[in-house]
């Protein structure tokens, strides 16, 4: 989909997903012209503060907090009027944003069921959980989560998965098509990359199956 340009981790996912909100925010809204509307004498003292807040933080608090990091630069953005250095600092709260989703991706699993809300064991001996295809790029710590023995957290884990089939099947065609399940192992389309096969976790399937009645092909 994008060119091998990013080296930074989670940098190529946190594109993607910027990208396709982008795509929605054209959809709906058109390409937007807007004044900035930045320097406005509080911004100039909002920035002051939070930088302020960042360094307390970091003395007082046991570390910075994400939040008060990106409003130091949201801040510094808003207090800017010179074009240059606006787009500066923009491209300086686009980074930050990717820093915090990529700390959030990372994080571990809250091994909560995502159906009872109670916890799941975790074992070394085989799997205590099970859980539905998700969207191609969805970390897999924010994956929701069912209890594998117990019959009603499964069946919401069922339900859950019906629900997101149904809707790939209401998709566009564009869409529909990347959705397509692989004969070989059910992932769809999108979870496929030439050369390499399916790139779920655990999964061993080759290239890109097509369903026997399905006139499309792998690109």
């Amino acid at each position: 989909m994008y060119p091998t340009l990013f080296t930074a981790p989670g940098l190529k996912r946190f594109a993607e997903a910027v990208d396709t909100e982008r795509q929605a925010q054209l959809a709906k809204w058109g390409d937007q012209k807007h004044r900035d509307g930045t320097c406005a004498e509080y911004y100039v003292g909002m920035a002051d503060q939070a930088r302020n807040d960042v360094e307390h933080a970091a003395e007082s608090l046991n570390g910075p907090r994400w939040s008060l990091i990106l409003l130091e630069e949201v801040y510094e953005a808003l207090a800017e009027t010179d074009p240059a250095k606006l787009r500066a600092e923009l491209i300086q709260v686009a980074a930050v944003c990717a820093a915090w989703i990529h700390d959030l991706d990372t994080r571990p699993h809250s091994m909560i069921c995502a159906h009872c809300g109670e916890q799941i064991p975790t074992s070394d001996v085989g799997y205590t959980w099970s859980a539905p295809l998700v969207p191609p790029g969805t970390p897999e710590n924010l994956a929701p989560r069912f209890h594998i023995d117990r019959p009603e957290c499964q069946a919401a884990c069922h339900a859950l998965s019906d629900a997101a089939r149904a809707e790939r099947l209401n998709a566009s065609p564009t869409a529909a098509l990347l959705a397509t399940p692989c004969d070989a192992c059910q992932h769809t389309l999108n979870w496929h990359r030439n050369y390499e096969g399916c790139t779920v976790p655990l999964c061993s399937c080759g290239r890109f199956q097509s369903p026997a009645d399905e006139g499309s092909s792998a690109p």
